[in-house]
């Protein structure tokens, strides 16, 4: 294994960060070392650690394609960017360096086209080796050869740009060898045929892409590519027109070649086009004739208020676009938000009964499609109207609490925090900033000198008289503590509050007419006796602004320019616009489970019965028969399951059997019949004896039901050692299809981290290599604020605890199965501290190692974006696994995954002990890392520039350019915060056990907030979400599938028989109840608030169309039809 120091030789990397990655690859290195000396006793079903380690892209390129390129390619990508050494590596492979001389054209062009989309994916996804399907040399009409690239569905892991590129580098290796570009349409339609199966796949098979593009783009694209885009069917649904094509191996729909052409070459067409002109490539001149995606919604609604439609049962929506009293726009990070999660105050939570917790992910309409949920306590709180007709706002979250009960209106939500890099990662327009603190304090700085005593002010919030005199003398706008949101008013409604009942320097008074511009300009009041009273400050500021200046309303200006002109202060926009905001899916903190759960990965078939018990099965009949790979001790004459016999010790012999002739065979091809062999056969195993002697040798009990799997999915048949399905079930773990174990958890960012948020000590933190806060004060307490290394991860609770118990399951597997000593030792949370786990996302195939430092009552796992990132994902609401390094090395085998398309997927096939800043995704470069905002960047945003346009924000990215070795530290922010989380580490969606319960929630949300329109959240829900839900459910019901009480086992429609081949009666998978569940609450609905009569007419005539299919339920009012005959 190799050292740090010769990936870090062209790299600046901090002392302390060389000490950290050298101290992590020992540690790997010593795991590695352990599960080494158990593989070497033959006894498992692997003899050999399978996960490779990688420590950087060159290497993870190099060792999933199994072509030594590492060096070069390393020597490349110091020199020039990704893509351009995946072009210049690419076509080197297509004229056959690095591969054996014998290798014909196409195996080089397949190897090219491969590895060059592997370096522009970072050699993390598995879109290479199965999305790529394979690479053919193809003749058009008129003799000449051309290349064919054929896509499968795990493209998708690759993303829509990447994707695209794919036939970027298959055209530049085309030309490379002489090959001539592909002919479209020289045998066939094959335009029209991309065009019909596009549409179908968009409406019968129900997917979804990215963009909408037109008819004319698909065209264009198709007779214009000089490469074939050719795919794998992935979906049941044919095309109809354009059948049995000379060139088209099949009429079903293509999904996988269908999303590069739509998302990619299409979708991404102007991205496409910079990375043409950037790395000069010929022959794609044509692309400019491309439109791009259309990304609008019904009745050409711009695509993001299309998005706030998509209204799903039980998940609220918070805050509607441009609406009055919404969120209000922020910009900056905190050290737990950015890279797509963004920041609403912890008081949120807590007075909308925690409808969002810690990673809950939420729609946005600006600047990115979703995000997940950070608690940053410093922003702006509610204004909320109580009962008793009150208004407040709210102090902070122990003050929100006490009053969350007598809330009866939420006026203004307070402020929503989003990074910088989220609109640049977007290139995103930006939005106008409303006047806040830090905007001010840019105003302020400028006009100070380096001595001036109002220096102070800087940090201080001054007090009104101050705030009036530095507005004044320094001519900058009034502090945003004292205005009120002047921009939800008119001038006629500011005329009418400039005349109250009553005046005086400590209490004004209004009548209760004016109670709503009040209550929209966000002023605290009382109402008493059909009063209005306002006191304390906001007297002040009333007299002073309104009542103290003559207003000139005879001429036509808006209500700030009245204010500014009669005060002499700038008074501005507290408010700039409205982010939209609907909860998407809840946090997710479980373990990873297959379905239904499993013990171990051993087949049973219809012998385990309904819950697949290997217990039942080894007691139903002396003679067990099921699908098991051809392994045999010639010692013993018994099948075995591990190379070495269980038995005797001696090793095993594999042996193979023709498919035709069925002679037993050394080799797996057959000479005789020549054809290949199987590795597996349908055999009697001896299950009661084995499951007697893995008892015996562990010193386990068995408990029923011990769950195996049906069959096994891997084309050798090779099923797991009985004894370690036994441990799992003594410490109540469950197996996936790999042979890990596993917990999923939400993705998070955390750049910094205090030890009263993580629960670990100081002397424990100071074991770990943290010596000093982020001021570079020693750690002596647990308040103070310190920087996350990049690899290290803090995890859930409830995370930590099951990863205490594979702890416990490797030791015991270990001692007990392998006879070495134990590794972890550990008995508690706080002694699994230091110890390496690796994340892993499902579309990829690298797991990166991480090292746990603390854990939260959270549902989420938090890291840098760094670490994130190296797993190709952000903090957008997606889950990955992580999962203990030692386990991956000793448990995990490729043997036991399937060996169809996409079988490798969410499989640590490589590990990565080290991560590198510099290697990290285009979005973790965009991440910002500056403690303020300068006054140009807040002033860029009035004029609606391009995020892409800014370089006055530093981003890694601008480090990363540099060179400079703070690429790795000073990941500065703008706000603080004192809190992770609040008093519930779930969100509502998660703890409400009933869909009723969760839609009165959704409802009572939409009441009580000012910011959202009930009657509409009611119609979006009908028509989004119950309508379809109730529509397809009807569907399924007439393709639904029968299922055995007994065994299982499932039938496409009832046999004649009436009943499972075992004698026991089936039952419908689909039934009346599943199908009409939402029904009684849409009526409810669409009778209570009174929405569109057409809705109303849908829901009614799809109830009548069920009780046409079933019949009349209780109570049911009865039909026509029921008296007809």
């Amino acid at each position: 294994m190799s050292t740090t120091a010769n990936y870090l030789k062209e790299i600046k990397v901090p002392q302390s960060y060389s000490e950290y990655y050298e101290e992590l690859s020992k540690q790997v290195y010593k795991e590695f070392q352990a599960a080494a000396d158990a593989k070497s006793t033959l006894l498992d079903s692997s003899g050999i650690i399978e996960p490779k380690i990688a420590f950087d892209l060159a290497e993870r390129v190099a060792k999933m394609h199994d072509i030594d390129i590492a060096t070069p390619l390393r020597e490349l990508l110091d020199k020039t960017g990704k893509e351009n050494a995946a072009l210049i590596m690419s076509k080197e492979i297509a004229l056959g360096k690095y591969l054996p001389p014998d290798s014909n054209l196409e195996e080089r062009l397949d190897f090219a086209v491969r590895v060059g989309l592997a370096i522009v994916t970072e050699g993390v996804t598995i879109a290479p080796l199965q999305g790529i399907s394979e690479i053919k040399i193809k003749n058009n009409k008129d003799g000449s050869e051309y290349l064919s690239v054929s896509i499968a569905g795990p493209m998708r892991s690759a993303g829509g740009t990447e994707s695209a590129v794919t036939m970027l580098i298959a055209d530049h290796v085309r030309n490379a060898v002489g090959l001539s570009k592909y002919q479209a349409d020289c045998f066939d339609d094959e335009t029209g045929r991309f065009v019909e199966e596009l549409r179908i796949y968009e409406s019968e098979a129900k997917q979804s892409f990215q963009f909408h593009v037109s008819d004319d783009d698909i065209k264009t694209v198709i007779s214009n590519l000089p490469v074939e885009l050719e795919g794998e069917g992935t979906d049941p649904v044919e095309v109809v027109n354009h059948r049995n094509m000379t060139r088209i191996k099949t009429d079903r729909v293509r999904g996988g070649a269908l999303r590069v052409l739509n998302d990619g070459l299409i979708g991404r067409s102007k991205k496409l086009l910079k990375r043409i002109e950037k790395y000069n490539l010929e022959g794609w001149e044509w692309l400019n004739d491309v439109h791009g995606a259309v990304q609008t919604g019904e009745s050409g609604d711009d695509a993001s208020e299309k998005r706030m439609r998509e209204v799903i049962t039980g998940r609220s929506v918070l805050s509607m676009p441009n609406k009055i009293g919404g969120f209000r726009l922020r910009y900056g990070r905190a050290c737990n938000t950015g890279f797509a999660s963004v920041g609403l105050h912890p008081v949120i939570a807590e007075i909308l009964d925690h409808t969002v917790a810690v990673g809950t992910q939420i729609k946005l309409d600006k600047p990115s499609k979703g995000a997940t949920v950070g608690f940053v306590d410093s922003l702006e709180t509610p204004i909320v109207r109580l009962k008793g007709g009150e208004v407040v706002k709210i102090r902070d979250t122990e003050h929100g609490i006490q009053i969350k009960n007598d809330i009866e209106k939420i006026l203004h939500l307070g402020d929503i925090l989003i990074t910088f890099g989220d609109f640049l990662e977007n290139n995103a327009e930006l939005i106008p900033t409303p006047m806040v603190e830090e905007v001010w304090t840019e105003y302020l700085k400028p006009k100070l000198s380096e001595h001036d005593e109002r220096l102070e002010f800087l940090t201080k919030t001054p007090s009104f008289v101050e705030a009036i005199l530095l507005s004044k003398e320094l001519k900058i706008p009034l502090h945003p503590k004292f205005l009120y949101y002047w921009d939800f008013i008119t001038t006629d409604d500011l005329k009418q509050i400039t005349n109250p009942v009553l005046k005086s320097e400590t209490e004004v008074h209004y009548e209760i007419s004016k109670k709503q511009i009040l209550e929209n300009l966000g002023i605290p009041h009382k109402v008493s006796n059909d009063k209005i009273i306002i006191s304390g400050i906001d007297v002040q500021i009333l007299n002073h602004l309104v009542f103290g200046n003559t207003l000139d309303f005879g001429i036509s200006e808006s209500v700030l320019e009245l204010l500014t002109k009669s005060t002499g202060i700038a008074i501005k926009n507290k408010f700039s616009k409205s982010i939209g905001v609907r909860i998407g899916r809840p946090e997710k903190a479980a373990p990873r489970l297959m379905k239904p759960p499993v013990h171990v990965l051993f087949p049973v078939a219809e012998k385990g019965g309904i819950t697949r018990d290997i217990l039942k099965a080894s007691a139903a009949s002396e003679s067990f028969f099921t699908n098991l790979n051809n392994r045999r001790c010639t010692n013993c004459n018994i099948p075995s399951i591990g190379i070495v016999c269980s038995k005797c010790g001696n090793k095993t012999t594999k042996f193979y059997i023709c498919r035709i002739c069925k002679d037993e065979l050394e080799t797996p091809h057959c000479e005789k019949c020549k054809r290949d062999a199987n590795g597996f056969s349908y055999k009697q195993f001896p299950l009661r004896q084995n499951l007697i002697a893995a008892q015996e040798k562990l010193g386990i009990r068995v408990q029923q039901p011990f769950k195996g799997v049906d069959k096994l999915i891997n084309q050798e048949k090779i099923p797991e050692p009985l004894e370690k399905g036994l441990i799992r079930q003594k410490f109540g773990l469950s197996v996936f299809k790999d042979g890990t174990v596993r917990f999923d958890a939400t993705n998070s960012p955390l750049t910094h981290f205090k030890l009263s948020w993580i629960g670990t000590t100081i002397e424990q933190i100071i074991k770990l290599g943290y010596e000093k806060d982020i001021d570079g004060n020693p750690i002596t307490n647990d308040e103070q604020l310190i920087e996350l290394k990049m690899q290290d991860v803090i995890i859930p609770l409830e995370s930590a605890e099951y990863l205490v118990n594979v702890s416990k399951y490797v030791d015991f597997e270990l001692q007990k199965f392998f006879g070495k000593q134990p590794f972890y030792n550990i008995k508690n949370t706080q002694d699994l501290l230091g110890h390496l786990v690796i994340g892993l996302a499902p579309h990829t195939s690298v797991g990166i190692t991480g090292r746990l430092i603390g854990y939260t009552k959270t549902h989420v796992c938090f890291a840098s974006p760094i670490w994130h990132s190296a797993k190709r994902r952000d903090a957008d609401g997606d889950a990955d696994s992580v999962m203990l390094l030692l386990d991956a090395l000793l448990n995990f085998s490729r043997q036991f995954l399937s060996d169809k398309i996409g079988g490798l997927m969410d499989a640590p096939l490589l590990i990565q002990p080290i991560v590198l800043p510099h290697e990290a995704q285009t979005q973790a470069h965009n991440f910002e890392v500056t403690k303020k905002f300068p006054l140009d960047f807040y002033e860029s945003s009035f004029n609606h520039e391009k995020s892409g346009d800014i370089k006055n924000i530093e981003t890694l990215a601008m480090r990363k350019d540099t060179g400079d070795e703070n690429i790795f530290y000073d990941h500065f922010f703008t706000h603080n915060t004192t809190t992770l989380t609040t008093s519930k580490s779930r969100s509502a969606y998660s703890t409400l056990e009933s869909m009723v319960d969760k839609l009165d929630l959704q409802i009572r949300n939409a009441d009580i907030i000012n910011a959202v329109e009930t009657r509409d959240i009611v119609s979006y829900l009908i028509s989004t979400h119950l309508i379809p839900d109730i529509m397809g459910n009807i569907r399924a019901y007439a393709k639904q599938k029968f299922r055995c009480t007994a065994c299982g086992a499932k039938y496409r429609r009832m046999p004649l028989l009436q009943k499972c081949t075992c004698g026991h009666k089936l039952l419908q998978t689909i039934t009346r109840p599943s199908i009409e569940k939402y029904l009684p609450l849409a009526k409810k609905l669409v009778i209570k608030y009174d929405v569109d009569p057409y809705l109303k007419g849908r829901i009614m005539t799809l109830s009548d169309e069920i009780e046409l299919l079933f019949g009349k339920g209780d109570g049911s009012q009865q039909l026509l039809t029921d008296y007809v005959n």
